[in-house]
């Protein structure tokens, strides 16, 4: 046989297995079980339940109606206070002269009424700073919802980043295990050398073991998700609705603006703020006069059913005269208060719009990534199929080909890293606006 003539037989050996090769993996595909369609979700569904299943919001709603219930004891000042009493008693005594015992029995209902008519403010300011409180609380209670709806869409958007991940490392190991035969094909048709097939082995184990790290995290990330919506189960289900491009309208200052106006955390400051100032007019007339009137009535009889009745109205003045200090150090104290909310409003205006402006930037930056990272990938898919050409021929050699892989494996990730970075950037814009998220980013 000639040598011309042994090469020609290698070359349709190895165009065998590499036919070969391609069939069996089509049938393998063919093959994998399909399992029962699972639940699936959307943005929407994962928000809808988390708002109804999280216990943060169960515990938001039970601090608002616990405030509201502070604020009615608070009032509760101004209505009029209702008492009444009733007794028994029976007395038994012996006489000194006659030695006999005698029963004396009595008996007395009495009803009290007492309205409080002015303290000049005092009780007033207490109850609007209580309101105030209420207020904040359901503010605070907003603010609850639109963190769990967050931290839900994060999730949600880290379940399918997993996903993704996994997909593009289980399509590597698919490219490295063809690599791999194909070494293996040149080798025993002794076109290339046993190096070759060395490096694409390593190559492949190499890619299983980042395979088997993405089915880590994809799990991982499922049960995260599971446990912001507040579920247990199921474990099978399927995320749907993934975007292709997050957008948000509006500019920066548009959004600064906006969230100053409508964020909850800073509208329950606001309110504790004025609570705060309330606080301080309430203790700041602590020595102001109390003015009651009060009315009693009462019926009392011995040995029958009371029928005797008495009655009276009166009206009572007190004014504290001194009280060691006392209102002019809860006085002090109420004006730290405000001082200190007014502190915590500046502070938390400004975490906010650092928030704003942060979002916004990370939104453009992911945008414009995005679309070098897709430009990359379009050039990186172009040399690996140019590669696997030239290595298939025989022009080219087995590190080339291997670097040609790596490179679109990492063009493949930065793609979806970029992608759900900027869905990521558009949810925590929404967190820094104080909104639910929008189930279209």
């Amino acid at each position: 046989m000639t040598k011309k003539a042994g090469t020609a037989l290698r070359k349709a050996a190895l165009a065998a297995v590499l036919c070969g090769l391609a069939v069996g993996s089509a049938r393998a595909q063919e093959a994998a079980p399909r399992n029962a369609a699972p639940v699936r979700w959307s943005l929407g569904d994962v928000l809808t339940t988390a708002l109804a299943n999280h216990p943060v919001i169960g515990q938001a709603d039970a601090e608002v109606r616990a405030a509201e219930a502070r604020r009615g004891q608070v009032a509760s000042a101004r209505l009029p206070q209702l008492d009444a009493t009733a007794a028994a008693s029976m007395l038994e005594s012996k006489s000194s002269v006659t030695g006999e015992y005698d029963t004396y029995n009595t008996s007395n209902v009495q009803a009290e009424v007492t309205q409080l008519l002015t303290d000049f403010g005092r009780t007033r300011a207490s109850v609007d700073q209580a309101g105030n409180l209420a207020a904040a609380a359901a503010q605070s209670a907003r603010w609850s919802r639109v963190e769990v709806a967050y931290n839900a869409a994060v999730a949600y958007f880290n379940v399918l980043r997993a996903v993704n991940l996994q997909g593009v490392s289980r399509e590597t190991v698919l490219q490295r295990e063809t690599l791999q035969k194909q070494a293996q094909a040149f080798f025993d048709a002794g076109v290339k050398a046993r190096i070759d097939v060395a490096r694409a082995e390593a190559n492949l184990y190499q890619a299983r073991a980042d395979a088997s790290g993405a089915d880590h995290e994809v799990h991982t990330a499922r049960l995260v998700l599971l446990n912001q919506m507040g579920l247990d189960g199921p474990a099978d289900f399927e995320l749907i609705g993934a975007p292709e491009v997050a957008e948000a309208a509006g500019t920066t200052e548009e959004w600064i603006k906006e969230a100053e106006e409508n964020h909850p955390d800073i509208a329950a400051l606001r309110l504790q703020l004025e609570a705060a100032r309330n606080a301080r007019l309430a203790a700041d007339r602590g020595n102001n006069p109390l003015i009651y009137a009060d009315g009693r009535v009462g019926w009392s009889g011995t040995d029958d059913f009371p029928v005797d009745r008495a009655w009276s109205i009166a009206a009572k003045l007190s004014w504290p005269v001194f009280d060691g200090y006392l209102t002019r150090q809860r006085t002090a104290e109420a004006e730290a208060g405000v001082v200190a909310a007014g502190f915590a409003l500046a502070n938390r205006r400004r975490q906010v719009r650092l928030l704003v402006e942060q979002a916004s930037q990370s939104i453009k930056d992911a945008t414009e990534r995005l679309a070098a990272r897709k430009k990359q990938r379009e050039a990186f898919a172009e040399n690996l199929r140019l590669a696997t050409g030239r290595y298939e021929a025989g022009a080219a050699d087995i590190i080339e080909m291997i670097d040609a892989q790596v490179q679109m494996t990492v063009a493949e990730t930065n793609v979806v890293e970029t992608r759900f970075d900027q869905a990521l950037a558009v949810a925590a814009l929404y967190r820094a606006l104080g909104r639910l998220p929008q189930t279209g980013i």
